[in-house]
């Protein structure tokens, strides 16, 4: 074949020449070895052999792109005006592939290096443009002539011959030596790099196995293997606020309920009179769901206190999104399987720590296999620790129902609405959407999926508004503002508006008659109707929590002439009072008020309301003789999380009191008419559907 363009090319000259860098042989031998490295990214297992073959693919890829350009360049001018064949067609077309194949190599280590995460499509168009330019390449280079004429100018002598075989030999046993060398260099690194061992973890010496061989019973919890693993490995939480992917949701979670699970000092009073009655292992009853780091790692011994491994984690990003199977039975029945770890994950040096976040955004596939959203979207992720029973291993009497919000939700309107478009899951309540407060902070998975800067809210406002201030989390007032503005029914949820009501999430309205006499008995009704909550309400802990009506009717004086539901001068609730509580009851029969759960044997009373339906309750009280109106009746439905009984227990001496937030309020005004005969004055109007409950009893 002879290329008659008239032009000499240096530069091609010393590629051809095989010496120095710019040696053909090197270059084939360094593309080869990106061809090999890209297949083995794509179709071999995640391992260190792999991670370091995206390191070097990387780093050898970029150091490629301008001697190929110039190669490709200096190519084309020397053999531009040959003929058209199917060798020059594939020559032009596995260019072109070449071409898209770096700059998309190019593009994705930029995003790799300094961006949220890689473009799926942009991976896409790398992967089949380096695959696609292969059968092109191969025709173009494949044996063909024995020799080539170069026409030069000036010195070189006109028509010179170059044999092309032996040229060739050495060109291909260049290319051929560099990419074994560039393949044992891979083999070496990864031989010699070595990861921290946590597959040795051991039940520390001393570990008490009272309730059989399973290390975490009496908690369901328990990992693959069956055996614990180290704690580094589960509570590794703020590595995911710092690699830039997950900020805001890390910031968030820091607030939340799960991050300060097991610092709550309602968790930690319990605890502790638990361990106090029935021993050490008995605590891990409750620490698959307020302490999975400590549990899961064999760490679960009151001793360590504090120090705890986890203790300011709680259920960590890791102990939750690591979760590969959970079962509805509750208490904690989940199997934790421990993610792979990428090179450098467990350092802290700065390089060192750049190139993990590098290889995660670069390879991301292995995380997002190790922390699989799908369980965790479906409800069935909250009921393995939001459903509670105890049995007679905890309680030495037998089986009993506790907290069980998952079936409350399972079971109401929420999730059975003959209209699929009506129901909800919890996680669309209680992880609405939020936006990032600046780009930077958006996560990459919701890019991603299309959501842009909106992603799951990790917050997880509910109904806990005391323990924030008590444990001093990260952004606790605005956390206990979140949850204040939950219970009250404040938040606004955008994307699901349509089918969630508005206004209070328990509203309560006081009904009372058109008018009344001085003197005459006077019924009051006050109606309390769970709109909004995906579960009963009161729900979790309901022995614990106390929720209740206050009804206050004053005359035009201001001055009381009824009133239920007033708080103490010791803070407990007055006698009399309707509570929305349970109180289970111990072996012999007496309340159990400081929620010692494992002399829990079964449940004497229970007032709570379902998911859409109202609960009534009634009032009555007379009129003072000579009094003048009108009447000035208010209701409040008031809410805090622990009785005043458990907090004297727990802040023996401090007449500490949980804080209460108003979910709701009502009022009317009852005119007062000319006396007549005295009798009870009704109430019109009441809701058929609603029972009845006449105010009585107390605390």
């Amino acid at each position: 074949m002879s290329y008659t363009n008239g032009s000499a090319s240096p530069v091609r000259h010393a590629f051809l020449n095989g010496k120095g860098v710019f040696s053909f042989g090197i270059l084939g031998g360094t593309l080869i070895f990106l061809l090999l490295t890209g297949l083995g990214i794509w179709l071999l297992p995640f391992g260190t052999a792999a991670q370091m073959s995206v390191l070097l693919h990387t780093a050898l890829g970029l150091l490629l792109v301008v001697p190929l350009a110039i190669w490709q360049a200096s190519h084309w001018w020397a053999t531009r005006n040959a003929r058209w064949r199917l060798r020059k067609f594939c020559a032009y077309a596995g260019f072109w592939t070449l071409a898209i194949n770096a700059l998309s190599g190019v593009l994705l280590s930029w995003q790799a290096f300094f961006s949220l995460n890689i473009s799926h499509l942009w991976d896409r168009i790398h992967l089949w443009s380096g695959l696609a330019a292969i059968p092109f390449i191969l025709v173009h280079v494949w044996p063909g002539a024995k020799s080539i004429v170069i026409r030069g100018i000036g010195q070189p002598p006109e028509g010179l011959t170059v044999d092309l075989s032996a040229a060739r030999r050495r060109m291909w046993g260049v290319a051929a030596g560099t990419t074994v060398t560039l393949v044992l260099l891979v083999a070496v690194v990864s031989a010699v790099y070595r990861a921290p061992d946590f597959s040795h973890t051991k039940l520390p010496t001393g570990y008490q196995l009272p309730y059989g061989k399973n290390p975490f019973a009496p908690s369901l919890a328990t990992t693959e293997s069956g055996q614990p693993v180290a704690p580094q490995i589960l509570a590794q939480s703020k590595s995911c606020g710092a690699s830039g992917c997950h900020s805001a949701i890390y910031k968030e979670s820091l607030a939340s309920a799960h991050t300060w699970a097991s610092e709550d000092k309602f968790f930690q009073g319990v605890q502790g009179a638990m361990i106090k009655e029935e021993g050490i292992p008995a605590a891990r009853y409750c620490a698959g769901c307020h302490d999975p780091v400590s549990l899961l790692s064999a760490y679960k011994d009151a001793s360590t206190g504090v120090e705890a491994p986890g203790y300011k984690e709680g259920d960590s990003c890791v102990a939750c999104h690591s979760m590969v199977r959970v079962d509805v039975q509750g208490n904690g029945n989940y199997v934790f399987a421990p993610p792979t770890p990428y090179l450098f994950e467990y350092s802290s040096g700065r390089y060192s720590t750049a190139l993990t976040h590098f290889l995660i955004r670069a390879y991301p596939w292995h995380h997002d296999s190790d922390y699989n959203l799908t369980l965790a979207k479906n409800p069935v992720s909250c009921a393995s620790c939001h459903k509670q029973f105890i049995n007679k291993q905890i309680n030495h009497v037998g089986w009993v129902q506790l907290q069980n919000q998952y079936d409350e939700w399972r079971t109401g309107k929420w999730n059975t609405s003959p209209n699929p478009a009506e129901r909800l899951r919890c996680q669309d309540c209680h992880m609405y959407y939020t936006t990032a407060s600046a780009p930077g902070m958006a996560d990459p998975y919701d890019h991603a999926v299309g959501l842009g800067g909106k992603h799951r809210n990790h917050w997880f406002a509910a109904a806990n508004q005391a323990m924030p201030t008590m444990v001093n989390s990260y952004d606790a007032a605005g956390q206990v503002q979140r949850v204040n503005a939950w219970l009250k029914g404040q938040v606004v949820v955008p994307e699901i508006a349509k089918v969630w009501p508005k206004g209070p999430v328990i509203p309560i309205k006081i009904l009372g008659p058109a008018s009344a006499q001085a003197g005459q008995k006077v019924q009051l009704r006050a109606v309390v109707t769970n709109n909004k909550a995906g579960h009963d309400f009161a729900t979790g802990p309901a022995d614990l929590i106390r929720a209740w009506v206050e009804i206050e009717v004053r005359d035009p004086a201001g001055q009381v002439v009824f009133h239920s539901g007033e708080l103490t001068a010791q803070n407990h609730i007055e006698q009399g009072t309707v509570v929305i509580r349970s109180i289970g009851v111990n072996a012999e029969g007496n309340p159990i008020l400081r929620h010692r759960l494992w002399h829990y044997v079964g449940t004497i009373f229970k007032r709570s309301i379902t998911p859409g339906y109202s609960d009534m309750y009634a009032y009555d009280f007379t009129v003072p003789k000579h009094m003048q109106g009108p009447l000035q009746v208010t209701a409040r439905l008031r809410y805090r999380k622990a009785n005043q009984y458990f907090m004297d227990f727990l802040f023996p001496g401090q007449s500490r009191e949980a804080p209460i937030t108003d979910l709701s309020s009502s009022s009317t005004q009852i005119p007062l008419i000319a006396q007549g005969p005295e009798k009870a004055v009704p109430v019109g109007n009441l809701p058929r559907q609603a029972p009845s409950t006449v105010a009585k009893g107390g605390q």
